[in-house]
């Protein structure tokens, strides 16, 4: 996270470039950086659920990403899935991956199963020796529920 974004989300689809405001957010990770731009961007982000009805704050917040970067400039930060992956857009490189959000995915249950058949993975992965997880990109098992 770099100390100059006011808001720092991960992302459901990272399209390049940490500022892009054409990078999709998931605030299943958010973080805004405590001062009175980041109250006005609060306000104007509850504010603006009028306008969207019927769509979650997470729908609303891409809506109204371009206004908040032009108008009020504020910098929000986008985590590349590279590193904070989803369902929605994964690295499958368990050696880039920091964590894993359970997004583009219906149902707890659903979630779950995928999430323990990672976790699993994940455990297979750290009980590689050094020099087999070096010689290229370890992948989990795809499909799941979820993972496509």
């Amino acid at each position: 996270m770099s100390m100059a974004a006011h808001m720092v989300t991960s992302s459901d689809f990272f399209v390049g470039g940490a500022y892009n405001p054409a990078n999709f957010p998931n605030t299943g990770f958010l973080y805004v950086r405590s001062s009175r731009r980041a109250v006005g961007v609060m306000e104007a982000w509850r504010a603006a659920r009028a306008s969207y009805p019927g769509r979650h704050e997470q729908q609303v917040l891409n809506e109204i990403k371009r206004e908040l970067v032009e108008r009020r400039g504020v910098r929000i930060q986008f985590l590349d899935t590279a590193h904070v992956a989803g369902f929605c857009s994964n690295t499958r490189d368990f050696a880039t991956l920091y964590t894993m959000h359970a997004n583009c995915c219906v149902g707890l249950g659903a979630k779950l199963h995928d999430l323990r058949n990672l976790l699993e993975e994940w455990r297979a992965y750290r009980r590689m020796p050094d020099e087999q997880r070096r010689q290229g990109p370890v992948r989990w098992k795809v499909p799941g529920i979820c993972i496509h």
